[in-house]
């Protein structure tokens, strides 16, 4: 897999924060410590909540709810291949619900 740079100028581009998958209650959870991680620099950090593809999974979210990974400029750019970099291999498996969702 392609190695997905941790810059602020690809953090930009990322679509992980209007994903249907990351809820409101994600958002809220995370927003404190991840404006930190911010501040501080993304290149050297280990997880961020966001840019999952470039982080790993997420530590909030639980369900697929649906993937933007398609519609990511950041997906694209990087030649990625799979979806739901947010969800660890066996959640992503899971039928999900929603509109959007694909199984």
């Amino acid at each position: 897999m392609p190695k997905v740079a941790k810059t602020k100028e690809n953090l930009k581009k990322c679509q992980c924060r209007n994903c249907p998958s990351y809820t409101i209650g994600c958002k809220m959870k995370n927003y404190p410590l991840n404006f930190i991680r911010m501040i501080d620099g993304l290149d050297n950090l280990e997880h961020f909540e966001g840019m999952f593809c470039a982080y790993g999974t997420s530590n909030c979210i639980e369900e697929n709810r649906g993937c933007l990974c398609d519609d990511c400029e950041v997906f694209r750019e990087n030649n990625l291949k799979r979806d739901e970099y947010c969800l660890p291999t066996q959640k992503a498996a899971f039928r999900c619900r929603g509109a959007q969702c694909r199984a």
